[in-house]
Formats: structure tokens, C-alpha cells, sequence
């Protein structure tokens, strides 16, 4: 399995100033004893394709752009008001009380502008954070894996089992933080107040309080649906002109469509997916025959862009943990 770590970030300065990344990469030297040898089995090896780096790359910049159309950018004065809360608090960790006023009364204006330009404001996009794995082997390969895996824990090998089905991961995950603009603030002008009276903890616990309701939403997109339609659009464009090279490219688009169903990404859309995989079916058969293609192809990649649509619209929501 390849890691791989992409991020874009929706504005230059985050929660801690820096870029918070995270991502699934290599477990480590491969045990000796005996089902470290099943890993390095010759069965267990494939041998990526030379574009399957280009063709990741172009998957996850398209995706990550899509995520950007359909995320609203945070107002200038949301993003400076967190900021200058987030500099409050270090100027409370350094014992700075002026500075800290300073920060929270600069942190409470912004917000106060924010609201009056746009009272409808609720959840602000402030960061993002984006991970993906991409696992280079095929349904063959999975299908295997997971039949060594029960094979593993009918003899009671579970640590085998484990490290054994960590790999099978295939996704995308772009995470989005945001902050609840009318929450938040509250935070900022408690904050003020208790620093006035002269209790800095208070303070410090008010600021933190209110960093602690920022929220991360996360959406879960398969990379063998991305690629599959990928690899679609190309054998679209080809046509019936090098049957070769479609036919080559529909199973390939095929196999990945089987691969995101074995590694469990179908749970609510078995039948989309199956349907994908028919779809794909008729149109080999078509490129080999005398049918014509075009409209099996445009029908094909709409019910890609539904699929994809509903994997981007099941958010997993998660408050930030400092």
C-alpha cells in the first residue's frame, strides 16, 4: 500500500499556526515468524501501473477542487477574530494580560463586524485537512487478503489477522473544521470580562472552551470509485478508435469498481455500485460488437458523479480535541 498525504488548506493560519497533518504510512518492518512470510508471499505482490502515480495525483487534485466549489469561504474578520483569540491565549500562557486584552477586545471587534455584515452566519469553514491511502492492488489482491484474514482468526492468530488487514484502506478523507460563529464569540467576550476582574485562569479556560466547540466534519471518498472514473472518461474519449486500449481500460475500471466493494466502501450503495459494474460490462461488450458507445458512456459517467455525490454528502461529524 502506498501512503499518500495531500493539503490544501482554506486559509494560511490554522488553530496552532501550523498545518495539523496527519496520515496512515508505513507499519513498520514486516514480522519474520509466519505470517510475516504470507505478507511477502508472491501472490501478495503486484506491480503498479507507470500513471498510476499521475493518474492519484490528478484524482485528488480534481476532488480536492470540487471540495473547494462547494465549501464557502470564511470572511476575513471570522478568521482574524480566531486569530486574535488564538493570540490571546498564548499571551495568557506568557503572563501578558495587556497583550491578551488587546488580542481578545481586537478578536470580539472582528466578530461583532463579521455578524453585522452577514447576521445569517452559522458554521464557518476555518482549516482542512486532507489524507489519503492508496492501496495499489487489485480485487485479486484484497480478495486474498481478506481470506488469509479468516483463515488467520479461525486459528485464533488475531495479531496476524491485524496487521495483515491494516493495509486494505483505499480513501480519501478531507476533513473540515468549523467554527460555530454564534457560539464562539461568547467565548472571546467572557473572556474579557474575567480578564478584567483580574482572573487570567478564568480567562485561559474561556478561550480554550470556546476553541473546544470548533467542530471537524469528514467526508470519506473511495479512491477505486475516483480512479474507475478516471479511467472511464479516457476510454471514453477513445472511443472505438483503439479498441484495445478501451477494453484494457474498462476492466482495469472494472476491477476497481469490484475493489471498493471488497474493501467495504458500498455499505448504503450495493446497488449503485453493482450497477456500475454492469454498466461497464455492456459497454466492453459494446466496444467489441458493432453497438455504438457514446450514450452508454455519458449514462456511465452520470451514474459515477451520483455515486460520488452521495459518498461527498455523508458528513461524519467530530468535535476538535486539542
Amino acid at each position: 500500500m502506498k501512503a499518500k498525504v495531500v493539503i490544501s488548506t482554506i486559509v494560511a493560519t490554522l488553530l496552532i499556526g501550523t498545518t495539523a497533518l496527519s496520515a496512515n504510512a508505513s507499519q513498520g518492518a514486516m514480522p519474520t515468524n509466519h505470517y510475516g512470510a504470507k505478507l511477502h508471499a508472491d501472490n501478495f505482490k503486484t506491480k503498479a501501473q507507470k500513471d498510476d502515480a499521475a493518474r492519484a495525483h490528478k484524482i485528488i487534485d480534481k476532488e480536492i477542487k470540487i471540495h473547494h466549489m462547494n465549501t464557502k469561504k470564511a470572511p476575513k474578520e471570522v478568521m482574524s477574530g480566531l486569530q486574535n483569540s488564538i493570540m490571546a491565549l498564548r499571551a495568557l500562557q506568557a503572563n501578558n494580560k495587556e497583550a491578551a486584552m488587546k488580542a481578545l477586545e481586537s478578536a470580539t471587534k472582528s466578530f461583532d463586524v463579521a455578524l453585522k455584515k452577514n447576521p445569517k452566519l452559522d458554521m464557518v469553514p476555518v482549516d482542512e485537512q486532507i489524507s489519503v491511502n492508496d492501496f495499489t492492488g487489485d480485487a485479486k489482491l484484497v480478495k486474498h487478503i481478506k481470506n488469509a484474514v479468516v483463515s488467520l482468526l479461525k486459528d485464533n492468530d488475531t495479531q496476524a489477522a491485524r496487521i495483515m488487514i491494516q493495509p486494505l484502506e483505499d480513501q480519501m478523507i478531507i476533513s473540515t473544521k468549523y467554527l460555530p460563529i454564534k457560539l464562539y464569540p461568547d467565548g472571546t467576550k467572557q473572556a474579557q470580562k474575567d480578564l478584567a476582574k483580574g482572573d487570567t485562569k478564568a480567562a485561559f479556560v474561556d478561550i480554550v472552551t470556546a476553541l473546544n466547540s470548533v467542530v471537524t466534519k469528514s467526508v470519506i471518498i473511495p479512491m477505486p470509485l475516483l480512479t474507475a472514473q478516471d479511467m472511464i472518461l479516457e476510454a471514453s474519449k477513445l472511443g472505438k478508435k483503439d479498441k484495445v486500449k478501451a477494453l484494457k481500460l474498462l476492466s482495469s475500471a472494472q476491477d476497481e469498481v469490484q475493489k471498493a466493494m471488497l474493501l467495504g466502501y458500498t455499505k448504503k450503495h450495493t446497488k449503485s455500485y453493482k450497477s456500475l459494474e454492469n454498466e461497464i460490462k455492456s459497454i466492453k461488450k459494446a466496444v467489441g460488437g458493432d453497438s455504438r458507445v457514446d450514450k452508454m458512456y455519458e449514462h456511465i459517467k452520470h451514474s459515477f458523479e451520483s455515486l460520488l455525490n452521495l459518498h461527498r454528502k455523508e458528513v461524519h461529524i467530530d468535535s476538535v480535541k486539542k
